[in-house]
């Protein structure tokens, strides 16, 4: 399985923090399954890093190394996903992130419960 994870997901796995669920550290840790990280996500977080968010300085190849996760840029078609998406939440970045699943087959993984309602498989 491809599993697109949403930024705070990135900064919870780093932190070790306790509101990854069971399934979710399950799903990352199988070594069978591929931890993805959309160009999206990337800038988010460099933009949160900037002005000081989040609790995470490394930069994203350090990141990438620690946690194993591949930069997956966003495929030509992503718009065509996001126009179709229906109407549920406001933010570009997470509407992109979830289109950017839906282009290339991928389970989202978060804890945001408006990218939860949309049409994609979520973790």
């Amino acid at each position: 399985m491809r599993l697109l994870i949403d930024t705070h997901i990135l900064v919870w796995i780093v932190l070790n923090d306790r509101r990854l669920t069971a399934a979710q550290r399950n799903a990352l840790s199988d070594p069978e399954n591929d931890i993805m990280l959309s160009a999206v996500n990337a800038y988010e977080l460099v933009h949160l890093q900037q002005l000081r968010r989040i609790p995470i300085e490394e930069s994203i190849e350090v990141l990438q190394e620690l946690v194993g996760f591949e930069l997956a840029d966003l495929p030509s078609d992503v718009w065509r996903h996001a126009e179709e998406l229906p109407d549920i939440h406001r933010d570009p970045l997470d509407r992109l992130l979830v289109a950017h699943a839906l282009s290339d087959g991928m389970t989202v993984v978060t804890a945001d419960e408006s990218i939860r309602r949309y049409p994609v498989p979520v973790l």
